[in-house]
């Protein structure tokens, strides 16, 4: 289903997650060219669609929420919530049901806030006594997170998974730089907050209802543009300009603009996560139109998460973290466009990083000190390469 239009008909089986296409409707067609794949392949493309669309195997939790609802799978669990998301408006419904978009979305109707209060909380108990129907059970990522509503709208809460909460630290520190180089909705702006005795980032849903995001995998589908694959997620000057091939060729405006925006800032921020998933469009579901996504996923951004080995050894030796830096984050182009870029914009911002780090004691004491010599280091790299636009 999207919205209340129904795609296609198929059977799933909730313990090895295989999935048979029992017929297609018209507009189901669509479901299956936006993966730019040929209709012969729909069980796999449609399983491949089940598939993410549910807790990502990556969390360490995982299990732990599994065995609270007696799931054997996260596909199980995303299908007793009809698969609903805050990403994307495809969801599922069972034979012989009524149910309606506008009656079951989480958009326009509640969820149960105990779910994720019982995650962030780690009482993984309390699961039995909440309601699966969440966004929580269809959100990716390998962080626990809840989703929360107020007055000021949806907002993603996610709790720390590093070093003594370091990683919050950094995650902020890659917003507040965001802030000060690029313009309002171009970056997710980032929050820490408390949340059952946990530091965490909170940052809010940069969708309305009738949007949804397509990931890098799909958008380069669409697109019909090869996606370059890296199994290490590191960003190459080839990933970024198929990406800007990819966002030209949907119509989207400086294109160019945004991937070097994303570029630069995971350069400066020193994060080497960068796989498709990290990145995408958001295409607005009655018109079509399109949008370059915000930079919306800053964990392990400055320095965070490594290990508290590889952290202690990088300290100890400042020499071998500069040359280990100059390698991973040496990729930007000067032919991309670099009009938006101010070089003073982040003038003292290592000053800054000092600060974050100076109070978190599970850390080496010269940590912040050693990241904001990286970034200094990275910042004159990127004045260097957009001198010369």
């Amino acid at each position: 289903m999207k919205r209340n239009q129904e795609l296609v008909d198929f059977e799933v089986d909730p313990t090895t997650c295989e999935v048979h296409v029992l017929d297609v409707h018209a507009a189901g067609d669509d479901l299956f060219s936006c993966e730019g794949r040929v209709r012969q392949n729909a069980d796999r493309i449609l399983a491949y669609l089940v598939k993410r669309r549910a807790i990502s195997s990556s969390r360490p939790d995982r299990q732990s929420i599994l065995d609270a609802f007696g799931a054997h799978s996260a596909v199980e669990l995303a299908l007793k919530g009809h698969g609903l998301s805050l990403s994307d408006l495809y969801w599922y419904r069972s034979p012989g049901s009524t149910d309606r978009w506008e009656d079951i979305n989480f958009f326009d109707n509640e969820w149960d806030p105990g779910f994720g209060a019982a995650v962030l909380s780690e009482d993984y108990a309390g699961l039995a006594a909440c309601s699966p129907d969440v966004p929580e059970a269809t959100t990716s990522g390998h962080a626990a997170k809840a989703w929360e509503r107020d007055g000021d709208g949806i907002s993603l809460v996610k709790a720390s998974f590093g070093i003594g909460g370091a990683d919050v630290v950094g995650a902020k520190l890659a917003s507040d730089m965001c802030s000060l180089l690029f313009d309002e909705g171009c970056y997710v702006p980032l929050r820490i907050v408390d949340r059952c005795g946990r530091t965490c980032t909170a940052g809010p849903l940069m969708l309305s209802g009738d949007e949804e995001l397509v990931d890098g995998r799909r958008l380069c589908a669409i697109a019909g543009v090869r996606e370059v694959q890296r199994e290490d997620a590191r960003i190459t000057p080839e990933v970024c300009d198929t990406r800007i091939d990819a966002y030209a060729a949907m119509g989207i405006q400086d294109a160019s603009a945004h991937v070097a925006r994303m570029a630069t800032c995971s350069c400066l921020s020193l994060l080497s996560d960068f796989h498709a998933g990290n990145f995408g469009a958001i295409r607005k579901a009655d018109s079509g139109t399109w949008r370059a996504a915000p930079i919306f996923d800053y964990d392990g951004s400055f320095g965070c998460p490594f290990s508290e080995n590889l952290i202690s050894s990088l300290c100890k030796y400042p020499d071998l973290a500069k040359l280990l830096c100059a390698h991973a984050f040496s990729y930007l182009k000067p032919s991309w466009d670099w009009s938006w870029y101010d070089p003073h914009a982040l003038d003292g911002f290592e000053d800054r990083i000092v600060e974050a780090y100076a109070s978190w004691q599970d850390l080496p004491p010269n940590f912040g000190e050693l990241v904001a010599l990286l970034f200094a280091m990275q910042r004159n790299y990127v004045n260097d390469i957009t001198a010369t636009r």
